[in-house]
């Protein structure tokens, strides 16, 4: 079950995406609320957490090591298996972004990906998913990244989930300056789950 300790926590954004750091230069632009940007739907209001949880790790424990790239042991790069439930009302379509706040010069986007039918409430491992739409990442490439630390470093990695009453609110491709606003002016309601890997 994710955390629902609402102190501030680090921004989303890398320092490299300075861009999208500027589309999104709100006081709350990741707080204790989750949510990428100010929410522009007066509905996303800091109780709209949903839970979000996965068969193959538990809140801040390890993920296990075929989930990463293939530098390390056993690093398959696939995507981890998610599920959620407690979706607010009206919600119309998912957008997952899954980031490392522990990334040096700033957090680090590893995968941005929307227009998740608002009836799903789970991903397998390895969900190669229709009619969605991905954004670039921090490196600016489109898809997922797998975790991939430096070899002795243990980061966290953060799978937030965005319930949006829009059924996509950006274009395969958006870069994190368009892609992020997207989703944070559409959102009605998070959740989030935290793995580590590396060490």
């Amino acid at each position: 079950m994710m955390s629902r300790d609402r102190r501030p926590i680090p921004t989303v954004f890398a320092s490299r995406a300075a861009t999208a750091v500027g589309a999104l230069a709100l006081a709350g632009s990741v707080g204790g609320c989750g949510l990428i940007g100010q929410p522009q739907n007066k509905s996303a209001e800091l109780s709209e957490w949903f839970t979000v949880t996965s068969p193959v790790f538990r809140e801040g424990r390890d993920l296990p090591p075929r989930y990463g790239c293939t530098t390390y042991s056993g690093g398959q790069g696939k995507t981890p298996p998610l599920r959620w439930s407690g979706t607010p009302a009206g919600t119309r379509s998912f957008a997952i972004v899954m980031d490392d706040p522990d990334a040096s010069g700033g957090a680090y986007v590893h995968w941005v990906i929307a227009g998740i039918d608002g009836t799903v409430n789970e991903l397998v491992e390895g969900a190669r998913l229709d009619r969605t739409v991905e954004g670039s990442t921090t490196d600016k490439k489109v898809g997922y990244a797998p975790p991939c630390p430096p070899k002795g470093e243990r980061h966290r990695y953060r799978f937030t989930i965005y319930a949006l009453d829009d059924p996509a609110p950006f274009q395969n491709g958006a870069a994190l300056k368009d892609s992020l606003p997207a989703i944070a002016e559409h959102t009605v309601g998070r959740g989030r789950i935290t793995g580590n890997f590396g060490g």
